[in-house]
């Protein structure tokens, strides 16, 4: 059947199919993100008609955005830091003229010249995690914000001529604008564009922006609540909706974690005495600290409950070599004892405990017994009285014998 012989609305549905930025993205390994539009755009040589066709699904349904910057580095943090997908950058950047909204970051008190600025393209459905990276390195570097500026610049894409009439959809003016509520403190802020947005979305954005971040205290309490809650579904055997609680709990207190990359953020924001219950008069760093150790200790029992031991001994043995750096031990240490190794005095040391042992465990399952056996140990020295610690530490001393 010839494409031109079907209706309208069927070859108009075919194209969404083709043409959505769903479909012409893909996860690799690292689940990072990338795009390739280049195979669903060849439609536009198509014929005349199906390239017209084409092309207003391809605008309706993508919309690109420009970010200009005079900092080098500003591509790379934002797609590795923030898993924000580039789709040009350098020349291809530069020559792009199919943007909406052209934003650029500078610092009002030095003007950079033109040839001094560095472009890179990237998507809508990503701007949001974008300016929550930006706003993770505000509450990382808190001088950052107050000695940077902010232009926003819109721009009808399809108004080619003098006399076309630019037009943006209230929508796509919502999904431009509203995720910049989280970047706060700026030096200077300018909307500018043809068209200019509507009055009320950059009043909702100013009201956003004006609103102070989310308190370390609010912050940890949500992340306790998440973790409670997680715990509830692994006890009932609701592994996925418990590991999707630790997921939120670990980004309540800005850590992302994106498959087995984790990203911790924030720790100057939280390096601070805490005002509010129950964590008042407490050190920010340290409940931060107690929790995140309580959250793998959980992860750790939850990937050995779903019988996924390779992700159990990664996420324990992740934190346990993380320790070990610390403490200044190689991760893969043979001699150190174990009453070296163990630091009972640690905020979390129960919890600690707990990661040697599960990721003992995760080791036995794995036919790793050397490993299970110098984990085992250093678990025992943390959780003296643990009735299983102890049963498995005998049970490994017999099959040695």
């Amino acid at each position: 059947m010839q494409l031109l012989s079907l209706p309208a609305e069927i070859r108009s549905n075919i194209f969404s199919f083709i043409l959505s930025p769903a479909a012409n993205r893909h996860v690799d390994d690292a689940n990072y993100a990338h795009y390739n539009f280049a195979p669903a755009l060849t439609l536009l040589l198509v014929s005349k008609q199906v390239a017209t066709e084409a092309r207003a699904v391809f605008s309706r349904l993508n919309t690109f955005i420009v970010i200009s910057t005079p900092w080098n580095e500003a591509q790379a943090h934002v797609a590795i830091e923030g898993h924000v997908p580039v789709i040009a950058g350098g020349d291809k950047a530069l020559g792009f003229d199919q943007w909406t909204m052209m934003i650029s970051i500078n610092a009002p008190n030095y003007r950079f010249a033109d040839d001094e600025m560095r472009r890179f393209v990237i998507h809508i459905d990503d701007l949001p995690a974008f300016t929550t990276t930006w706003k993770y390195s505000d509450l990382t570097h808190p001088q950052l914000n107050p000695n940077l500026g902010l232009s926003l610049k819109f721009k009808d894409p399809k108004a080619k001529g003098e006399w076309d009439e630019p037009t943006i959809p209230k929508a796509i003016q919502a999904r431009l604008l509203l995720p910049f509520g989280v970047v706060k403190r700026l030096a200077a802020l300018e909307i500018t564009g043809r068209p200019m947005p509507l009055k009320s979305l950059t009043e909702k954005l100013q009201q956003e922006m004006n609103e102070p971040h989310e308190s370390p205290e609010s912050c940890l309490r949500r992340a306790t609540q998440l973790k409670d809650e997680g715990n509830k579904k692994l006890k009932i055997g609701k592994y996925e909706e418990a590991l999707q609680l630790y997921n939120q709990a670990w980004l309540a207190m800005h850590i992302v974690v994106n498959g087995r990359v984790r990203h911790v953020h924030a720790d100057l924001y939280y390096n601070r005495e805490l005002r509010e219950d129950p964590f008042k008069g407490m050190q920010g760093h340290t409940v931060r600290l107690a929790l995140r150790v309580k959250l793998v200790a959980n992860t750790v029992m939850l990937y050995l409950k779903m019988e996924k031991y390779e992700d159990a001994k990664y996420w324990g043995m992740r934190t346990i070599n993380m320790i070990r750096q610390a403490i200044g031990l190689p991760e893969h240490e043979e001699v150190a004892r174990a009453e070296d190794e163990a630091i009972t005095n640690f905020v979390a040391a129960t919890d600690m405990g707990k990661i040697y042992f599960r990721t003992a465990m995760a080791c036995k399952a794995l036919d790793d017994k050397a490993e299970a056996r110098k984990l085992l140990k250093i678990a025992q020295v943390y959780l003296p009285m643990d009735r299983k610690v102890q049963e498995e530490v005998a049970a490994c001393a017999l099959r040695i014998g």
